[in-house]
């Protein structure tokens, strides 16, 4: 649609650029067209969040509590989450000083990237990885290199790769572990070498780790493990563990200078988050280790039957995930073009995310999420083999 000439407008200029739009948004309008279409798309748990957790909302809303709080969070929600880090991994932080409650995990990664970065600044990105930091990044004025994930190793993180691409220059090393898209993970061997290096040269490491509680091969190392923050900035949210995605409720973790820059432009941006969420997940959060244990089962089998599936249809070939809620198969043998797959596939009423979304090495690959009922996995697998087999 041609802008309007009007003094106003002509008086604009753009802050982005249309083409730079996520290929995501062109590919929902495309899904919203088609009918009985299998959804294994969408980067989110779809299943049912705890029921105690739904009533504890309730009752929430039904005492009032639906006002604005405090733009770092509730005192509540605060050391609950300090008490989760404790029991997950070991390592106190102060509610007060290292914790601020966001707008899912997407605004703590933007506030931390936003207080980090400034023009020209260099950042190191995993390939593949999640697209909208590579949007980020370019936004913000930075400048984006890549390191490499090893499918050949199970998808695992290469902190080797990291580390020779990591230098003075080197402003933020971004970290997805288990990741978005491939489930790949970094080692704690790997996470401590990272810090000490990133302590020496003087780097920030932005750690995402939304998808920790679902790990299925070995255990998940944490950044905040090593009780370390001059150097790193954690984020982790709980749409992904507790399936309340559409809540927008996640917190970064870091020192108190980055924690209190965050606050203030958080201020500007959404001012607070969720009161709902925050209350209800305060009074659940020490009680939420049963869901998470049966969340991560449920994954698993769903998990190794799409593996199963996926590996039988002739010049398909995934390797499984070590974390996460995705597989990354690959198709290049049938099809290179991951977009033209998707079409494809899209054709076949089945809903995938074409890999070059996620960066070059992500060509030939489609992301499929399985934190799903089973039978909408079973009735992808079969559209897919009718749709590449034939």
């Amino acid at each position: 649609m041609k802008r309007e000439e009007s003094k106003a407008l002509r008086r604009l200029k753009p802050v982005v650029k249309e083409e730079h739009s996520s290929p995501m948004r062109e590919m929902m309008k495309m899904m919203e067209e088609k009918q009985d279409l299998i959804g294994l798309s969408a980067g989110e748990a779809n299943f049912d969040p705890p029921d105690a957790l739904i009533a504890l909302a309730t009752e929430v809303m039904k005492k009032g509590k639906n006002q604005y709080t405090s733009t770092n969070g509730i005192p509540q929600i605060r050391e609950a989450v300090a008490a989760f880090v404790k029991d997950q991994w070991g390592v106190e932080v102060d509610p007060d000083e290292n914790i601020l409650m966001t707008v899912g995990g997407m605004e703590a990664i933007y506030l931390a990237a936003r207080i980090v970065l400034e023009q020209g600044d260099r950042v190191l990105l995993p390939d593949p990885g999640w697209g909208v930091m590579r949007t980020l990044v370019e936004r913000l004025g930075a400048v984006a290199g890549y390191y490499p994930l090893l499918e050949e190793k199970r998808w695992s993180i290469d902190h080797e790769a990291i580390l020779a691409r990591m230098d003075e220059n080197t402003k933020l090393v971004v970290v997805n572990t288990p990741s978005n898209p491939t489930g790949a993970m970094l080692s704690k061997e790997g996470f401590e070498a990272l810090i000490e290096k990133a302590e020496a040269v003087g780097t920030f490491i932005l750690s995402d780790e939304v998808y920790h509680s679902y790990v299925y091969h070995g255990e998940h190392a944490s950044g905040l493990s090593f009780g370390r923050l001059d150097n790193l900035i954690f984020v982790n949210s709980f749409s992904k563990a507790f399936a309340v995605t559409g809540w927008r409720l996640g917190y970064a973790v870091a020192h108190p200078w980055i924690i209190r820059q965050m606050g203030i432009f958080k201020e500007s941006i959404s001012l607070c988050s969720f009161s709902i969420g925050q209350w209800a997940m305060a009074e659940f959060l020490p009680h939420g280790k049963e869901y998470l244990g049966k969340a991560r089962d449920f994954c698993r089998k769903n998990m190794e039957r799409l593996l199963d599936g996926l590996n039988a249809i002739p010049g398909v070939r995934c390797t499984p995930p070590m974390g996460g809620i995705y597989v990354f198969p690959d198709f290049s043998e049938i099809e290179p073009s991951s977009q033209t797959l998707f079409k494809r596939l899209l054709d076949a009423g089945v809903a995938v995310a074409p890999g070059a979304f996620f960066g070059t090495r992500g060509e030939g690959h489609s992301r499929l999420m399985f934190a799903c009922p089973t039978e909408r996995i079973e009735k992808g697998l079969e559209r897919i083999r009718a749709a590449v087999v034939g």
